[in-house]
């Protein structure tokens, strides 16, 4: 009975890793497979050089889609990574702030859905203020995560891969920002380097989760 009762939590708990990377990839993959697919219907809308907030402006014909798929998106975000916490033996200093950081990404997530941005040129509204300041603090903290993930022990082996990922995320974060406001050169490519940034970002969050899987079921 007792060995019955260990296999039944250990494929329980399969299942519950296996939902919450579902959660994670599907996360990951409406926030940048989306405006893709949304961007068909905003003409002159151009992947290089135009944000994905750019989407969901107020004078953009899809705002409507690109603010349902952020919120959609950070929600998926705070339900992976608070089930992340709650199912794991691990709550170190390095593990909480890995959770948090993905939960405020989330959160900065859904406050970028409810007020869009401002029309490029346009004098800046309340809405574009939080818009700015919810999803940039959102972006910072998500960054910082493949940096405490350096000292998560279940993460160790990944270690250098993690701190490899950092380096390029934190280069890929500041040449969006930087080149917001430039339109010629190089530093015109805003919206190429925002994505970048999140596919790096998400890259090191699945990565790093899948490796934790297939580590419990050795």
């Amino acid at each position: 009975m007792a060995v019955l009762s260990v296999l039944k939590e250990q494929d329980m708990n399969g299942i519950i890793n296996i939902g919450l990377l579902t959660i994670l990839a599907a996360a990951s993959v409406i926030d940048l497979l989306v405006p893709l697919i949304i961007s068909r219907k905003y003409p002159g809308y151009n992947h290089l050089t135009d944000t994905i907030s750019t989407l969901g402006s107020a004078d953009s014909p899809v705002k409507k889609y690109q603010g349902i798929n952020l919120v959609i998106a950070g929600i998926l975000f705070i339900l992976f990574s608070t089930g992340e916490y709650l199912y794991s033996d691990q709550k170190s200093w390095s593990f909480i702030w890995y959770s948090v950081s993905i939960i405020i990404f989330g959160i900065g997530c859904i406050f970028a859905g409810f007020f869009p941005e401002d029309i490029q040129g346009s004098p800046e509204t309340i809405s574009g203020k939080i818009h700015g300041i919810t999803s940039g603090i959102g972006f910072l903290f998500l960054i910082s995560a493949p940096l405490s993930a350096i000292w998560i022990k279940e993460l160790e082996p990944l270690k250098t891969l993690n701190l490899i990922l950092f380096i390029p995320g934190l280069l890929t974060f500041a040449l969006f920002i930087i080149s917001e406001k430039i339109t010629s050169g190089i530093l015109k490519f805003t919206g190429l380097f925002q994505r970048l940034d999140l596919v790096i970002l998400y890259g090191s969050l699945n990565t790093n989760f899948l490796f934790i899987i297939l580590s419990k079921a050795r």
